[in-house]
Protein backbone atom coordinates (compact mmCIF):
# COMPACT_ATOMS: atom_id res chain seq x y z
CA UNK A 1 0.00 0.00 0.00
CA UNK A 2 1.16 3.47 -1.15
CA UNK A 3 2.08 5.66 1.93
CA UNK A 4 2.66 9.36 1.74
CA UNK A 5 5.04 11.74 4.21
CA UNK A 6 2.36 13.77 5.92
CA UNK A 7 3.22 17.32 7.62
CA UNK A 8 3.85 16.17 10.78
CA UNK A 9 6.71 14.14 9.64
CA UNK A 10 4.88 10.57 10.41
CA UNK A 11 3.67 8.23 7.68
CA UNK A 12 0.22 6.97 7.51
CA UNK A 13 -1.55 4.72 4.37
CA UNK A 14 -2.59 7.22 1.20
CA UNK A 15 -6.80 6.47 1.90
CA UNK A 16 -6.40 7.02 5.48
CA UNK A 17 -8.95 10.05 6.59
CA UNK A 18 -8.65 11.56 9.80
CA UNK A 19 -12.32 12.76 8.97
CA UNK A 20 -14.35 10.03 7.45
CA UNK A 21 -17.20 12.64 6.28
CA UNK A 22 -16.95 13.56 2.57
CA UNK A 23 -15.59 16.77 1.17
CA UNK A 24 -17.70 19.49 1.77
CA UNK A 25 -19.79 20.95 -1.27
CA UNK A 26 -19.70 24.77 0.33
CA UNK A 27 -16.83 25.16 2.09
CA UNK A 28 -13.59 22.71 3.71
CA UNK A 29 -11.59 24.71 6.48
CA UNK A 30 -7.88 22.74 7.08
CA UNK A 31 -6.09 23.68 10.20
CA UNK A 32 -3.74 22.48 12.59
CA UNK A 33 -4.25 21.72 16.36
CA UNK A 34 -5.07 24.88 18.11
CA UNK A 35 -6.22 27.08 15.07
CA UNK A 36 -10.04 27.13 16.13
CA UNK A 37 -11.22 25.05 13.13
CA UNK A 38 -13.84 23.09 14.88
CA UNK A 39 -14.93 26.47 16.20
CA UNK A 40 -14.73 27.86 12.63
CA UNK A 41 -16.91 25.24 11.14
CA UNK A 42 -19.66 25.60 13.67
CA UNK A 43 -20.06 29.20 13.50
CA UNK A 44 -20.16 28.98 9.45
CA UNK A 45 -22.77 26.21 9.87
CA UNK A 46 -24.81 27.77 12.35
CA UNK A 47 -25.18 31.01 11.24
CA UNK A 48 -25.56 29.58 6.96
CA UNK A 49 -28.69 29.94 5.30
CA UNK A 50 -28.05 27.00 3.33
CA UNK A 51 -28.21 24.74 6.31
CA UNK A 52 -30.49 24.23 9.57
CA UNK A 53 -29.60 26.42 12.89
CA UNK A 54 -27.75 24.59 15.70
CA UNK A 55 -29.35 25.24 19.06
CA UNK A 56 -26.71 26.60 21.92
CA UNK A 57 -22.75 26.80 21.59
CA UNK A 58 -19.69 23.97 21.00
CA UNK A 59 -17.94 25.19 23.87
CA UNK A 60 -16.40 22.93 26.22
CA UNK A 61 -15.46 24.29 29.47
CA UNK A 62 -12.35 25.40 28.73
CA UNK A 63 -13.29 26.92 25.72
CA UNK A 64 -12.38 24.64 22.80
CA UNK A 65 -15.43 23.51 20.63
CA UNK A 66 -15.51 19.99 21.02
CA UNK A 67 -18.92 19.97 22.55
CA UNK A 68 -21.02 19.61 19.26
CA UNK A 69 -21.32 15.71 18.02
CA UNK A 70 -20.51 15.02 14.62
CA UNK A 71 -24.16 14.15 13.29
CA UNK A 72 -25.76 17.71 14.44
CA UNK A 73 -23.87 19.24 11.76
CA UNK A 74 -25.46 20.14 8.28
CA UNK A 75 -22.26 18.39 6.50
CA UNK A 76 -22.26 21.24 4.30
CA UNK A 77 -19.02 22.52 5.82
CA UNK A 78 -16.05 20.34 6.49
CA UNK A 79 -12.84 20.49 8.54
CA UNK A 80 -9.52 18.65 8.33
CA UNK A 81 -6.19 18.53 9.34
CA UNK A 82 -3.10 18.62 7.16
CA UNK A 83 -4.08 14.93 5.58
CA UNK A 84 -6.82 16.41 3.60
CA UNK A 85 -3.75 17.24 0.96
CA UNK A 86 -3.06 13.18 0.70
CA UNK A 87 -6.69 12.75 0.72
CA UNK A 88 -7.63 14.84 -2.22
CA UNK A 89 -4.48 14.30 -4.62
CA UNK A 90 -5.43 14.84 -7.52
CA UNK A 91 -8.61 17.09 -7.26
CA UNK A 92 -9.12 20.87 -8.03
CA UNK A 93 -11.15 23.84 -7.48
CA UNK A 94 -12.22 22.77 -4.00
CA UNK A 95 -12.94 25.55 -1.88
CA UNK A 96 -11.42 25.72 0.76
CA UNK A 97 -10.11 27.97 4.06
CA UNK A 98 -6.63 27.53 4.94
CA UNK A 99 -5.95 29.06 8.87
CA UNK A 100 -2.48 30.62 9.42
CA UNK A 101 -1.00 32.56 12.47
CA UNK A 102 1.26 35.73 10.96
CA UNK A 103 2.77 37.06 14.39
CA UNK A 104 4.99 36.21 17.41
CA UNK A 105 1.42 36.19 19.96
CA UNK A 106 0.26 33.64 17.28
CA UNK A 107 3.19 31.36 18.24
CA UNK A 108 3.32 32.01 21.86
CA UNK A 109 -0.42 31.22 21.99
CA UNK A 110 0.31 27.80 19.86
CA UNK A 111 2.82 26.64 22.42
CA UNK A 112 0.23 26.98 24.84
CA UNK A 113 -2.62 25.77 23.62
CA UNK A 114 -2.07 22.76 21.58
CA UNK A 115 -1.03 20.93 24.89
CA UNK A 116 -3.75 22.27 26.65
CA UNK A 117 -6.83 21.93 23.93
CA UNK A 118 -5.44 18.36 22.55
CA UNK A 119 -7.81 16.13 22.96
CA UNK A 120 -8.58 18.53 25.82
CA UNK A 121 -6.01 17.63 28.21
CA UNK A 122 -5.35 20.52 30.56
CA UNK A 123 -1.43 20.45 29.87
CA UNK A 124 -0.09 23.45 30.57
CA UNK A 125 3.87 24.73 30.55
CA UNK A 126 3.92 25.45 34.57
CA UNK A 127 3.36 21.79 34.89
CA UNK A 128 7.25 21.34 34.15
CA UNK A 129 7.73 22.65 37.38
CA UNK A 130 4.98 22.36 39.26
CA UNK A 131 5.09 18.40 38.58
CA UNK A 132 7.83 15.95 40.36
CA UNK A 133 9.40 14.23 37.07
CA UNK A 134 8.48 11.15 38.80
CA UNK A 135 4.53 12.11 38.21
CA UNK A 136 5.36 13.58 34.76
CA UNK A 137 7.24 10.12 34.05
CA UNK A 138 4.09 8.10 35.46
CA UNK A 139 1.69 10.06 33.16
CA UNK A 140 0.86 7.77 30.19
CA UNK A 141 0.07 8.95 27.06
CA UNK A 142 -1.25 12.21 27.36
CA UNK A 143 1.96 13.31 29.67
CA UNK A 144 4.64 12.11 27.47
CA UNK A 145 4.84 14.99 25.75
CA UNK A 146 6.33 16.50 29.19
CA UNK A 147 8.47 13.87 29.53
CA UNK A 148 10.02 14.72 26.22
CA UNK A 149 10.52 18.56 27.40
CA UNK A 150 11.78 17.23 30.29
CA UNK A 151 14.61 15.49 28.91
CA UNK A 152 15.51 18.07 26.51
CA UNK A 153 15.84 20.85 29.48
CA UNK A 154 17.32 17.88 31.67
CA UNK A 155 20.22 18.03 28.64
CA UNK A 156 20.76 21.33 27.95
CA UNK A 157 21.09 22.37 31.40
CA UNK A 158 22.91 19.30 32.66
CA UNK A 159 20.16 18.70 35.46
CA UNK A 160 20.91 15.34 37.28
CA UNK A 161 18.50 12.78 38.10
CA UNK A 162 15.49 13.92 40.88
CA UNK A 163 13.13 11.67 40.11
CA UNK A 164 11.01 13.32 43.42
CA UNK A 165 12.29 16.59 42.79
CA UNK A 166 11.21 19.15 40.63
CA UNK A 167 13.06 21.38 37.46
CA UNK A 168 13.25 24.89 38.95
CA UNK A 169 10.72 27.57 37.71
CA UNK A 170 13.61 29.55 37.00
CA UNK A 171 15.26 27.12 34.28
CA UNK A 172 11.91 26.50 32.88
CA UNK A 173 11.10 29.86 32.08
CA UNK A 174 14.76 30.31 30.54
CA UNK A 175 14.22 26.93 28.33
CA UNK A 176 11.15 29.02 27.43
CA UNK A 177 13.13 31.93 26.82
CA UNK A 178 15.22 30.45 24.56
CA UNK A 179 13.01 29.32 22.40
CA UNK A 180 11.38 31.93 21.77
CA UNK A 181 14.87 34.33 21.13
CA UNK A 182 15.52 32.47 17.61
CA UNK A 183 13.98 33.74 14.36
CA UNK A 184 10.24 33.22 14.25
CA UNK A 185 11.57 31.47 10.61
CA UNK A 186 13.40 29.13 12.64
CA UNK A 187 11.00 27.67 15.20
CA UNK A 188 9.38 24.30 14.18
CA UNK A 189 6.10 25.75 13.78
CA UNK A 190 6.54 28.46 11.51
CA UNK A 191 8.28 25.76 9.51
CA UNK A 192 4.84 23.33 9.79
CA UNK A 193 2.39 26.22 8.49
CA UNK A 194 5.17 27.50 5.54
CA UNK A 195 5.59 24.02 4.73
CA UNK A 196 1.48 23.92 4.87
CA UNK A 197 0.93 27.22 3.17
CA UNK A 198 3.37 26.36 0.57
CA UNK A 199 1.92 22.93 -0.50
CA UNK A 200 1.88 22.79 -4.29
CA UNK A 201 -1.94 21.18 -4.01
CA UNK A 202 -3.76 24.41 -3.02
CA UNK A 203 -2.34 26.01 -6.16
CA UNK A 204 -5.11 24.49 -7.87
CA UNK A 205 -7.83 24.69 -5.22
CA UNK A 206 -10.31 27.74 -4.53
CA UNK A 207 -8.10 29.05 -1.08
CA UNK A 208 -8.75 31.71 1.18
CA UNK A 209 -6.15 32.13 3.71
CA UNK A 210 -7.64 33.07 6.95
CA UNK A 211 -5.05 34.83 9.56
CA UNK A 212 -5.21 33.42 12.78
CA UNK A 213 -5.55 37.15 14.40
CA UNK A 214 -9.60 36.68 13.30
CA UNK A 215 -9.54 34.47 16.68
CA UNK A 216 -8.18 37.03 18.91
CA UNK A 217 -10.69 39.91 18.17
CA UNK A 218 -14.25 40.88 17.46
CA UNK A 219 -13.91 42.98 15.16
CA UNK A 220 -11.12 41.74 13.01
CA UNK A 221 -13.52 38.51 13.29
CA UNK A 222 -16.40 39.68 11.18
CA UNK A 223 -14.72 41.37 9.30
CA UNK A 224 -12.66 38.23 7.60
CA UNK A 225 -16.23 36.34 8.55
CA UNK A 226 -17.83 38.60 5.72
CA UNK A 227 -14.72 37.95 3.67
CA UNK A 228 -15.16 34.24 3.54
CA UNK A 229 -19.08 34.65 3.47
CA UNK A 230 -18.59 36.72 -0.16
CA UNK A 231 -16.05 34.23 -1.78
CA UNK A 232 -17.93 31.24 -0.96
CA UNK A 233 -21.35 32.06 -1.02
CA UNK A 234 -22.02 30.72 2.33
CA UNK A 235 -25.28 33.33 2.76
CA UNK A 236 -24.56 33.77 6.36
CA UNK A 237 -27.54 35.35 8.15
CA UNK A 238 -25.80 38.93 9.35
CA UNK A 239 -28.95 40.12 10.84
CA UNK A 240 -27.99 37.87 13.74
CA UNK A 241 -24.93 39.16 14.26
CA UNK A 242 -25.86 40.07 17.97
CA UNK A 243 -25.74 36.62 18.15
CA UNK A 244 -22.66 36.02 16.41
CA UNK A 245 -21.18 38.28 18.85
CA UNK A 246 -22.42 36.61 21.63
CA UNK A 247 -21.00 33.23 20.74
CA UNK A 248 -17.66 34.63 19.73
CA UNK A 249 -17.23 36.97 23.49
CA UNK A 250 -17.90 33.40 24.64
CA UNK A 251 -15.03 31.12 23.23
CA UNK A 252 -12.64 33.99 24.39
CA UNK A 253 -14.03 34.44 27.53
CA UNK A 254 -13.64 30.62 27.95
CA UNK A 255 -10.51 30.62 26.91
CA UNK A 256 -8.03 32.03 29.03
CA UNK A 257 -4.69 31.12 26.93
CA UNK A 258 -6.24 33.75 24.13
CA UNK A 259 -7.06 36.34 26.79
CA UNK A 260 -3.39 36.01 28.28
CA UNK A 261 -2.30 36.09 24.84
CA UNK A 262 -4.14 39.15 24.09
CA UNK A 263 -3.31 40.96 27.38
CA UNK A 264 1.07 40.41 27.15
CA UNK A 265 0.90 41.87 23.83
CA UNK A 266 -0.90 44.91 25.34
CA UNK A 267 1.44 45.08 27.50
CA UNK A 268 4.58 45.03 25.52
CA UNK A 269 3.72 47.31 22.95
CA UNK A 270 1.77 49.91 24.97
CA UNK A 271 3.48 49.38 28.55
CA UNK A 272 -0.22 48.79 30.32
CA UNK A 273 -0.48 48.81 33.90
CA UNK A 274 -2.28 45.16 33.57
CA UNK A 275 -0.56 42.95 36.61
CA UNK A 276 1.61 40.02 35.28
CA UNK A 277 2.01 37.96 38.36
CA UNK A 278 -0.38 35.22 37.31
CA UNK A 279 1.57 34.46 33.91
CA UNK A 280 2.12 30.83 33.64
CA UNK A 281 6.13 30.12 32.59
CA UNK A 282 6.09 30.11 28.81
CA UNK A 283 4.22 33.56 29.22
CA UNK A 284 6.72 34.94 31.40
CA UNK A 285 9.94 33.38 28.98
CA UNK A 286 8.20 34.97 26.11
CA UNK A 287 8.66 38.57 27.95
CA UNK A 288 11.33 37.74 28.90
CA UNK A 289 12.32 36.92 25.43
CA UNK A 290 11.01 40.20 23.54
CA UNK A 291 12.79 41.96 26.44
CA UNK A 292 16.54 40.87 25.42
CA UNK A 293 15.54 41.42 21.96
CA UNK A 294 15.19 45.49 22.66
CA UNK A 295 17.76 45.59 25.29
CA UNK A 296 20.77 43.11 24.17
CA UNK A 297 23.19 44.23 26.86
CA UNK A 298 21.04 42.81 29.08
CA UNK A 299 19.66 39.37 30.67
CA UNK A 300 17.01 39.09 32.20
CA UNK A 301 17.08 37.71 36.14
CA UNK A 302 17.08 33.97 36.54
CA UNK A 303 15.00 34.04 39.92
CA UNK A 304 11.25 31.93 40.25
CA UNK A 305 9.60 35.30 40.91
CA UNK A 306 8.50 37.27 38.08
CA UNK A 307 7.74 41.06 38.01
CA UNK A 308 4.21 42.31 39.14
CA UNK A 309 3.93 44.55 36.09
CA UNK A 310 5.89 46.49 33.76
CA UNK A 311 6.58 49.89 35.70
CA UNK A 312 8.77 47.20 38.02
CA UNK A 313 10.03 45.99 34.75
CA UNK A 314 11.18 49.22 33.48
CA UNK A 315 12.65 50.01 37.62
CA UNK A 316 15.10 46.96 36.82
CA UNK A 317 15.89 48.06 32.71
CA UNK A 318 16.59 51.80 34.09
CA UNK A 319 18.57 50.75 37.03
CA UNK A 320 20.63 47.81 35.77
CA UNK A 321 24.38 49.05 36.41
CA UNK A 322 26.71 49.66 33.67
CA UNK A 323 29.52 47.26 34.70
CA UNK A 324 26.79 44.27 34.30
CA UNK A 325 26.25 45.17 30.95
CA UNK A 326 27.59 42.65 28.20
CA UNK A 327 26.83 40.91 24.99
CA UNK A 328 23.75 38.27 25.30
CA UNK A 329 25.40 35.17 24.18
CA UNK A 330 21.90 33.78 23.31
CA UNK A 331 21.11 36.58 20.15
CA UNK A 332 23.19 36.22 17.09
Amino acid sequence: MKHTLDLWGTEFPSDYRWDKDQNAKLLNIVFQGGTFGNFLKFFLDKFSNHSPDMPGDPFTKTGTSHEIPRKVYSGLIQRYHASFINDNEGNSDLPICLILPSSKKHFLYLKKAQWYRSNDSGLSPDDLWQKTIREIKAGGIDKQVLYESFLNIKKLYGIKDMDSDRVPKFIVRDWYKLEFLQEVHETYNYQLFDLLKKHTFFDCQKIFHLDLETFFNWETFIKNIKKIDRVFGLELNFNRVVEMQEIFQKGIELDTIRQECNMIEKVLTLKTTDPLRNLDVASEGFIYAELERRFTDIQMPLTNKFFDDYKEIEQFLQNFPNWYLRSNPNIG
